[in-house]
C-alpha cells in the first residue's frame, strides 16, 4: 500500500510520464527505456506486441504488455506504463507461461504508425 500512495504523490500535477495502452494501434511502436535495457514492442492488437531487446537475455517475440508495477509492490496499474513504475509483460515459452518485470522505466516513447517516435 505504501508504494501505491509513493506513487500517487509523485505523479502529482505531471503530465507526460505516463502511457495509456488502450491508445495503441496495429503497427505502432512503442519504446520503453530502463536503467539496463531498452524494449521495443511492435504493436499486433490490444496490447499483444512483437518484442525486441537491446540484451539478448530478456524474452523476444510475442508478448502482452500488462501494465505497470508499483516498485517492489505487487500492485499493478492495468495497461498503463509510467516513469518510475516497473514493466510487467508475460509471453510464452515453450508451452509455459512466463512473466517478466523491468528495472524501473526512464523513458517511453510512442510512434504511430510510420510517423515519428514521440516522447
Amino acid at each position: 500500500m505504501e508504494d501505491w500512495l509513493l506513487y500517487l504523490k509523485s505523479v502529482a500535477g505531471k503530465y507526460g510520464d505516463e502511457f495509456d495502452l488502450t491508445q495503441l494501434s496495429p503497427g505502432d511502436v512503442l519504446k520503453v527505456v530502463t536503467q539496463h535495457t531498452d524494449y521495443l514492442f511492435t504493436t499486433i492488437e490490444g496490447c499483444e506486441a512483437e518484442l525486441f531487446c537491446s540484451r539478448a537475455d530478456r524474452p523476444k517475440g510475442r508478448v502482452r504488455i500488462m501494465g505497470c508495477t508499483f516498485g517492489r509492490s505487487s500492485s499493478i496499474k492495468p495497461d498503463h506504463l509510467f516513469c518510475g513504475g516497473n514493466l510487467e509483460l508475460t509471453y510464452d515459452l515453450q508451452g509455459v507461461s512466463m512473466k517478466h518485470t523491468t528495472t524501473a522505466i526512464r523513458e517511453i516513447y510512442w510512434r504511430i504508425g510510420q510517423g515519428p517516435l514521440l516522447k
